[in-house]
């Protein structure tokens, strides 16, 4: 199995259409305002940063993708018919890892509903969390169709060519760039959120797209650990 340096070939914002929440197609009239709803005073947990406590509100229902784990009891090991290339995300065009030589031997830990498979590579990735610890081939090309090992769990791919916030722990997201405003939401521990710009505002805080919601949020520098091409 070869590893070598991943390259992106696509900017933050390559995997997002840019679309303005504040345009109003010609001809139709603004929508009404929603009635403003009382803030919900959130409760301070003595085991998140500093800058998660102390909050004023924090909205429920923010669905963050799912954390993973392997879960014991459930991988495949399988051996390689195919020489194919091992990519860092599940995608055709995500960044390559490396390759996958004919016999080498690998133990599944995830699938995609799309038909990619992922393993742990064995190399040292201290920064990595939860899925991004996984590297990924098409089981299609790799293995023989009966390989496909169907009691992988599935899992939520990252996108193949983003720039993303991983979450080493829960990583609070605040509506501006201020650790002073109050608190948008959580971002679970493993889970990860999309990054729209580095580097905001004179604290460099990073702004991430928030599931669900035409608003964006901003991490403070001291919760931000990246993958992909961020620059």
């Amino acid at each position: 199995m070869r590893f070598y340096l991943p390259l992106l070939a696509l900017a933050v914002l390559g995997c997002t259409a840019n679309t303005n929440p504040n345009d109003t197609p010609l001809g139709t009239a603004p929508a009404a305002p929603a009635p403003a709803m009382p803030a919900t005073p959130a409760v301070a947990d003595s085991n998140q940063p500093a800058s998660a406590r102390n909050t004023v509100a924090a909205p429920q229902g923010v669905a963050w993708p799912m954390p993973f784990a392997p879960a014991a009891g459930l991988g495949c090991t399988r051996v390689a018919k195919r020489a194919v290339t091992i990519r860092m995300r599940p995608g055709a065009g995500a960044a390559q890892f490396g390759q996958l030589a004919v016999g080498d031997k690998v133990r599944l830990a995830a699938r995609t509903a799309d038909g990619w498979v992922g393993f742990n590579p064995g190399t040292a990735q201290a920064a990595n969390v939860g899925i991004f610890r996984l590297r990924w081939v098409r089981a299609s090309e790799a293995f023989a169709p009966s390989d496909s090992c169907a009691r992988l769990p599935v899992v939520q791919a990252p996108p193949p060519l983003c720039c993303l916030l991983m979450a080493a722990r829960a990583t609070p997201v605040h509506p501006h760039p201020a650790p002073s405003t109050a608190r948008l939401s959580i971002i679970p521990a493993g889970s990860y959120a999309q990054v729209v710009k580095t580097a905001v505002g004179p604290g460099k805080w990073t702004e991430v797209l928030v599931p669900g919601s035409t608003a964006h949020g901003y991490v403070a520098p001291g919760d931000v650990n990246f993958s992909g091409d961020c620059q």
